[in-house]
């Protein structure tokens, strides 16, 4: 029985034909070489893409200028024919499964990285954005018709390479965003002012691509449905344009934001703090004006999404890329009716969000993604070992997980009564679901196996002798610090762990002890309850939360200042009292803060006591991963465990 009939359905765009209404959204992966031609690891990852059983795959964000508007180191080079090569290699991969292929074309104008660039950037107004290009050169005629002919030439170069579509892209604040919008262009020429000479520019480009591509290439066009920034494009700009733009494309893609600012970048690539499904208003109310097919991304985590999106006539193209990356055969095992093995995405971007520091895609949740080349295909085991793992945390089970999959006999000891470690405690708080599915998704996983699995099993050396086993693999984590602190264990001080999963007792006004990411999100889900929440920490203000990804701090960041939450740097606690908590400051003053509860969120200490002790005690390899080497993210525990357990 199909139950997703409406995603399966192909459709026709002009020429072409998509199995179906799956779409494998931009993703820059930074896996090209220097000079942006495409490697083995490229290849691989395109191929893992179009096998995912997508309608259609869409290569990132690919710049039509590398001297003024390069964003990201490994991007894809299309601006000169000797890349043709490599290029239809892409599109013989993608066609293989039978997916068809695309790129999105952009010019980021004012949006380029300085150190990436040595001429000025374009812009259609002298407005530098921080971290940008600074030095801008306000377009002339000249420009405009240098970046027309670099359009519909690089249009022409990827369709000689054999693909099948092109995405021009008009959103995300990119250069023709620019022109669109009333915040970036301040032009009192023809080609400022009103929209209808905003979207001139725009338009001419998209009349030199359709020339470039012909009558037998599909165009589409990405556009932010709202830029969320101040002044930005609207909606109703947006889709006056769009309908305009329908003479020269066949498809429009919605999607949110700009990616150049820090207000509105979080739409750009939404997170576990943003809306779900996030832009499907704008695409529903734009088929009730187009003649064109729509597609939407943002936010959209399943099949079930997706077949609700189309069925209900919202869209007739549902775009995926995090949720394909954590899990590249989710189609499959939808399909198949094997959802509950779907491993779902974080929205965290602590793998993804690499490529913005030029480094190559990975996943937080998928250790081989970006990885293919190497791990695609995860050998069997030459010669199958017994392998013990110590601890069922997220390290542990990544490893049962991949020790089982290449043949070797695996024994998981537990010392509690279930799966999960400190995943547990990172989806307590009220906003973090995703972080609750995919614990459940890796206890069962890990539970089915094949594993043997002790809970309440607290492990000894002696123990562990016993097994006669060929490896060790310690996996113990970490656990909350609990200084030694005047007044520490009085009734009005409460553990982080006692207050999100035992849902201990609050008082109405709080203070939260710790800057860390787990103390600015128990402060931000506490005061979304009312409550009146400071966090304070010895460190500056500015260093909280420092370790997580740009683009998710913002948006938590956003949360605190949204919710009212206080807080409250270089102050070191010295006590608790029953009013509070007294601190110390920088040069040695005293301030006291009154709160009815306090809530310790003072970070982990690695449990790395009994990995020491099995080193010294046995004879065979000892390997600790995750928490237990060193305190980080569920992607480091999931990395480190992977990369022991594959190679072993």
């Amino acid at each position: 029985m199909n139950r997703y009939p409406h995603v399966f359905q192909p459709i026709k765009i002009r020429n072409m034909t998509l199995k179906n209404r799956i779409q494998y959204t931009p993703m820059v992966c930074c896996l090209s070489n220097a000079e942006g031609e495409v490697t083995n690891e490229m290849l691989q990852f395109l191929s893992v893409q179009a096998a995912t059983g997508v309608g259609v795959v869409t290569i990132g964000d690919t710049q039509i200028d590398h001297e003024r508007a390069m964003c990201f180191y490994g991007e894809l080079n299309v601006l000169h024919d000797k890349y043709i090569t490599g290029l239809s290699l892409l599109s013989e991969e993608a066609h293989r499964y039978g997916a068809k292929l695309s790129i999105e074309l952009a010019h980021a104008g004012r949006g380029g990285v300085p150190s990436m660039n040595v001429k000025p950037g374009f812009a259609p107004s002298d407005l530098p954005i921080p971290g940008c290009m600074q030095d801008l050169k306000v377009m002339d005629r000249a420009d405009m018709d240098w970046v027309v002919a670099k359009f519909a030439e690089c249009t022409a170069r990827v369709k000689k390479a054999g693909f099948d579509m092109v995405m021009v892209h008009s959103g995300h604040n990119n250069l023709l965003g620019q022109f669109l919008s009333p915040g970036s262009n301040l032009r009192t020429d023809e080609y400022g002012g009103s929209l209808e000479n905003r979207m001139r520019f725009p338009l001419e480009i998209l009349r030199a691509v359709r020339q470039a591509a012909g009558e037998d290439m599909v165009i589409e066009m990405r556009v932010s449905g709202d830029e969320m920034t101040r002044n930005g494009l609207r909606f109703e700009e947006s889709l006056e344009y769009v309908r305009r733009a329908q003479d020269y494309i066949d498809l429009v893609n919605f999607s949110c934001g700009n990616v150049f600012m820090q207000e509105g970048v979080k739409y750009s690539v939404p997170l576990y703090l943003q809306e779900h499904m996030q832009n499907v208003k704008f695409a529903a109310a734009a088929k009730k004006v187009l003649h064109i097919p729509v597609s939407v991304v943002g936010n959209i985590y399943s099949m079930e999404d997706a077949e609700q999106i189309i069925s209900s006539g919202q869209a007739d193209i549902v775009g995926m890329c995090r949720s394909l990356m954590a899990d590249p055969e989710l189609i499959h095992k939808s399909k198949e009716g094997r959802e509950e093995e779907v491993r779902p995405c974080l929205r965290c971007m602590d793998g993804c969000g690499k490529i913005f520091n030029g480094l190559p895609v990975r996943c937080a949740v998928n250790p081989v993604n970006g990885r293919e080349y190497r791990y695609r295909y995860i050998k069997k085991a030459e010669q199958p070992k017994k392998v013990l793992v110590i601890g069922g945390g997220p390290a542990g089970m990544q490893a049962a997980q991949t020790l089982t999959e290449r043949g070797h006999e695996v024994v998981l000891f537990e010392q509690d009564g279930q799966l999960g470690g400190l995943l547990h405690d990172g989806g307590a708080v009220t906003f973090k679901d995703l972080m609750r599915q995919y614990t459940a998704w890796d206890i069962r996983m890990t539970e089915k196996c094949g594993a043997k699995i002790y809970l309440n099993t607290k492990v000894t050396a002696e123990m562990l002798k016993a097994e006669n086993a060929d490896a060790v693999i310690v996996a113990t984590g970490s656990s909350f610090l609990r200084p030694n602190i005047p007044g520490i264990d009085g009734p009005n001080v409460k553990m982080l762990r006692n207050v999100e999963r035992e849902k201990a007792e609050v008082g109405q006004k709080v203070i939260v002890c710790g800057g860390g990411l787990s103390g600015v999100e128990c402060a931000v889900s506490l005061a979304r309850q009312g409550k009146d929440v400071s966090v304070i920490d010895r460190i500056p203000e500015a260093d909280f939360c420092k370790e997580m990804f740009s683009i998710t701090r913002t948006a938590l960041f956003d949360e605190v200042k949204k919710y009212g939450v206080r807080l409250i740097g270089d102050r070191k606690i010295v006590s608790f009292t029953e009013q509070g908590v007294a601190t110390e400051g920088l040069r040695g003053e005293e301030q006291e803060f009154f709160a009815d509860t306090c809530i310790i969120a003072m970070g982990l200490k690695s449990e790395n006591g009994l990995f020491s002790q099995l080193q010294e005690e046995l004879s065979i390899p000892v390997y600790a991963v995750g928490d237990c080497s060193s305190v980080g993210t569920v992607r480091s525990a999931n990395f480190d465990a992977f990369n022991i357990a594959v190679e072993l």
